[in-house]
């Protein structure tokens, strides 16, 4: 019992260190007290929190379409038999996220893939028939998640949206190994 009592009282001890070393308010939630280093941690929960929240408006529509893959049936809508690749490079994300979106949406019913006339090889992209009447359900939704996340920017005080767009082209002109190796 002694040895347990001792490390149970060495653990304490050791977080009480802790918090007067490195100022650790133990009443508030750890992530409250991470810094700017931590800046991908807070983009992460906030993109989640979007995320979620979107999804279940979209739910309570009763619709199918991912919160992530909007920008996707809205590109689709406007472009006729897009490839993999041509949506990867107008969404500026990876080959392989492009897929992962197409091969969702696919899976339930929104877009298809059909052969490209332009080279056999290549399946293009379309919006099926169900496809493109979520899109007329999502276009007024769009508008209005615009208008709200415009005055939720406004009551930042902030156009976080242009922050966001700034940050990433200032990390692709200069990354952050850059910055760091200039620092030393």
């Amino acid at each position: 019992i002694y040895k347990y009592l001792h490390k149970w009282f060495f653990m304490l001890w050791y977080i009480q260190v802790l918090v007067q070393t490195h100022g650790l308010n133990m009443n508030e939630k750890y992530f409250e007290q991470l810094s700017s280093a931590y800046l991908a941690h807070f983009c992460r929960r906030l993109s989640d929190l979007i995320i979620e929240q979107g999804s279940e408006i979209l739910r309570e529509m009763k619709l199918v379409t991912p919160a992530t893959a909007m920008s996707t049936v809205f590109f689709l809508n406007k472009n006729d038999k897009v490839t993999v690749a041509m949506l990867a490079d107008a969404l500026g994300v990876s080959h392989q996220m492009a897929t992962q979106r197409i091969n969702a949406l696919e899976k339930i019913g929104i877009v298809k893939r059909v052969s490209s006339n332009e080279d056999k090889r290549a399946k293009a992209v379309i919006l099926t028939k169900h496809g493109k009447s979520e899109v007329r359900k999502l276009e007024p939704f769009a508008k209005q998640m615009t208008d709200v996340l415009e005055e939720f920017e406004a009551e930042l005080g902030s156009q976080l949206t242009k922050l966001i767009r700034q940050a990433e082209l200032a990390l692709l002109d200069k990354p952050l190994k850059v910055r760091l190796n200039q620092k030393r």
